[in-house]
């Protein structure tokens, strides 16, 4: 390539980068140009080539931050949404009780504007009959009048009219007693107004106390109703979790004293048999003694027979010592019985060796990134992507390629649901809630909680899907739990686990049951036969795991990124194993 093509090749590339003529074009160099020339157009190639490198690198980790950004953004809008959704229920209630208030005061007011009317109708009709006391008053006062000008008229006229005189003064008391009547009764009327004023002064007083103390008494008998109902469904959620304590007892009672009953058997059956081959062993060896001491005595006849007769005996039956070469041989038998032995004892401790190393489970780290859970208890693959459970942030689900978190699962119901343990089904996620001591089937798409099963004991541990029945730990009793095809109907069998007595997570993996218990070792068991038998044994790590999931050849786990960083960290590893 010419001198000129390369610094125009330059100079396009300063300008994709910079975006603007940033270089100046260089002088075109001489045909005679020199080694140390194309050196440096080397030297600056490569470093343009690591500096777009570089950049490329930091690109790609600010896109990272975008996405986690994003994922945070999500959750913070779906928590505003919880927010404004509370904000809504506890205004709506706010307008109820000032609505209620509203129609107290309106009642009230109908009620004092219809006792304003009765007292106004009843000052209305004292009014008038004053009047019509008092125009009697003056009619009277008027016939008094003109009776006193009768009065003197008749004086004068004489004595003949002295009976009529007597009959006008009675008239005349007659009236004054009847205004004084009268009078009496409107001062009567005058006072039990006043009194009934004074009494509905009092009576509304009263009332004013009386609503305070309705208010407040009734305020009480809420809280009461309320202590009392939580009460209530407290002590009925603890019958119902002691009942099932005692029914979980009983079944577990029954099987023992079922599997007591087949060991006392099978043990009675085995002694019988010993007992039997023990006779048979005792009578054989009656046998062998008879004839042994038979032939004893027949020897002793002939040996009497041969010093009777002065025979000499040959030299097998009264040699002092054994032979030589049958010595040698029998030394060389031995050595070579022992070497046998030994290449024996070697052969049979590499046999076991290698069946201990196929037995157990191998893995190997492929890919790990951190998770941002404070506190992750579960974890499940399905072909959706990866189910994380977090004791405070509940359902996660997240990509199995990026981990980018895909959607959130919200609490079921507005329910409060502490995730303790997770198993995937084919219906749905197998969920323990610690906090109401429930297993809950919830559905894939929104959480909607489908079936719910109580735990049986205090404290339940694990979630297990083994295809037909959900399989389930509690540490109380050190058992393992199996429900029928109705988990509702309670558990239809229990088994001991040998050498688990608290777990962290448990998985049926093509029908054998992997463990990891609280110490951080890893078990393999196999069912049959009633009962479960354990294939391998190893401690897992360094790092703590909090939970495991088996995905054909893949190995996912959920670990501690160690004491000083905190956190969690998801990891891959490649799986390996023999049976």
């Amino acid at each position: 390539m010419e001198s000129k093509d390369i610094d125009r090749h330059l100079n396009d590339l300063w300008k994709k980068v910079a975006g603007a003529d940033y270089v100046p074009d260089a002088s075109p160099l001489p045909s005679d140009m020199r080694q140390a020339n194309v050196d440096t157009m080397r030297f600056l190639r490569e470093n343009f080539s690591k500096a777009e490198s570089d950049w490329k690198s930091l690109l790609a980790a600010k896109d990272a931050q975008l996405r986690d950004l994003t994922a945070q953004l999500e959750e913070t809008r779906a928590h505003l949404g919880e927010v404004k959704q509370h904000y809504q229920e506890a205004r709506e209630k706010i307008l109820n009780e000032e609505m209620a208030v509203a129609l107290n005061l309106e009642d009230s007011k109908r009620l004092l504007d219809t006792q304003k009317k009765n007292h106004g109708r009843e000052i209305t009709l004292l009014k008038e009959i004053l009047e019509r006391t008092k125009v009697e008053m003056v009619s009277l006062q008027e016939r008094i009048d003109a009776l006193r000008v009768e009065r003197d008229e008749a004086r004068k006229r004489g004595d003949g009219l002295a009976v009529e005189k007597a009959g006008l003064a009675d008239a005349k008391a007659g009236l004054e007693a009847r205004m004084a009547d009268s009078k009496e009764a409107v001062e009567r009327t005058l006072a039990e107004l006043l009194g009934e004023r004074k009494s509905r002064r009092d009576d509304q007083v009263k009332l004013k106390d009386q609503e305070t103390l309705i208010k407040d008494l009734t305020a009480r008998l809420d809280g009461a109703k309320a202590n009392w109902d939580a009460e209530r469904t407290q002590w009925r959620e603890l019958w119902d979790r002691e009942r099932s304590v005692w029914e979980t007892h009983r079944q577990e009672f029954a099987v023992w004293e079922e599997r007591l009953r087949s060991e006392r058997e099978a043990w009675t059956m085995k002694m019988r048999e010993q007992e039997s081959k023990g006779v048979e062993n005792a009578a054989g060896l009656a046998n062998v003694l008879k004839e042994s001491s038979q032939w004893t005595e027949k020897v002793t006849q002939v040996l009497k027979l041969y010093a009777l007769k002065g025979v000499e005996l040959p030299a097998v039956f009264v040699s002092s010592g054994p032979d030589k070469a049958f010595a040698r041989a029998r030394s060389n038998v031995t050595r070579a019985l022992a070497l046998g032995l030994a290449a024996l004892l070697v052969m049979s401790a590499g046999a076991w060796r290698l069946h201990a190393w196929r037995a157990k489970a191998h893995y190997r780290l492929l890919a790990s990134a951190p998770i941002d859970l404070p506190n992750p208890s579960g974890l499940a693959v399905t072909r959706d992507g990866i189910w994380l459970a977090d004791w405070n942030r509940g359902l996660a689900l997240k990509d199995a390629k990026d981990f980018a978190t895909l959607r959130i699962l919200p609490a079921p119901e507005g329910q409060p649901l502490r995730p303790g343990a997770l198993g995937a089904s084919g219906g749905g996620l197998w969920t323990l809630d610690m906090t109401q001591l429930r297993y809950v089937l919830q559905s894939y798409k929104d959480g909607k909680i489908m079936e719910t099963v109580r735990t049986p004991g205090p404290a339940p541990q694990g979630a297990a899907w083994d295809g037909y029945n959900l399989w389930t730990f509690d540490a109380s009793s050190g058992l393992i739990y199996k429900y029928a095809l109705d988990p509702k109907a309670g558990a239809s069998a229990t088994y001991p686990l040998e050498g688990v007595k608290s777990l962290a997570c448990m998985q049926w993996v093509n029908g054998r049951l992997w463990t990891l218990d609280g110490n951080n070792i890893l078990r393999r068991y196999a069912f049959g036969d009633g009962a479960f038998r354990r294939l391998s044994s190893q401690p897992f790590g360094k790092n703590k795991a909090a939970a495991f999931w088996v995905d054909g050849a893949s190995l996912w786990t959920v670990e501690k990124a160690g004491e000083v960083a905190g956190g969690y960290v998801l990891k891959r590893y490649s799986l390996k194993t023999y049976n």
